[in-house]
């Protein structure tokens, strides 16, 4: 998870890099929306984390031996994770002036902002630990949703049990995307 969203920001991070090299105000002065720019580089975000996702899952399964649910419910909590990752992306490149920038932010918001989204990892086996403001602090994250589906699915949830998760993760979605494209 915390990798998907690195990558889904360090992907949207093109978008800087084409607006300092000149290409991004000239790609604006074609008939094609901002909108659809924005649609055609989350495609790009999207294929590359899940090819991502896909092989750090493979190869945790071949080498650790990792269990990572029925096959349903992956496929739902590796869709949310995906479009959240790559929207989150757009949505904070958006906000940015410039790659300098892009760096602190990269490095340091992303770090803090991931760190508490998936704090249930460093607090789940602390007796005392798992409840209270531990359950509830990761979901004000994106990345605190994506742990709820994703801790679902390991533990053998069905693809009932991860749709409301999952569509609060559609709807970050939805909402990251529409603000970074305005």
């Amino acid at each position: 998870i915390f990798y998907a969203f690195y990558t889904g920001a360090a992907s949207a991070l093109s978008i800087l890099q084409e607006e300092e090299d000149g290409t991004l105000p000239r790609l604006s002065t074609t008939p094609t929306s901002m909108s659809t720019i924005l649609g055609g580089k989350l495609v790009a975000v999207f294929a590359l984390v899940v090819v991502q996702v896909l092989v750090l899952m493979a190869f945790s399964s071949l080498i650790f031996r990792t269990a990572w649910g029925a096959p349903g419910p992956m496929a739902l909590a590796i869709a949310g994770l995906v479009v959240l990752a790559a929207s989150f992306g757009i949505f904070i490149m958006s906000w940015l002036k410039d790659t300098k920038q892009a760096g602190v932010v990269i490095g340091g918001v992303m770090t803090v902002v991931g760190m508490v989204g998936i704090s249930s990892v460093f607090t789940g086996t602390v007796p005392g630990a798992g409840g209270g403001i531990a359950q509830i602090l990761p979901l004000f994250t994106p990345h605190g949703w994506a742990m709820r589906v994703w801790g679902l699915v390991m533990d053998g949830g069905s693809v009932n049990d991860v749709l409301l998760p999952f569509a609060v993760m559609l709807a970050l979605t939805a909402v990251f995307f529409s603000i970074g494209a305005f």
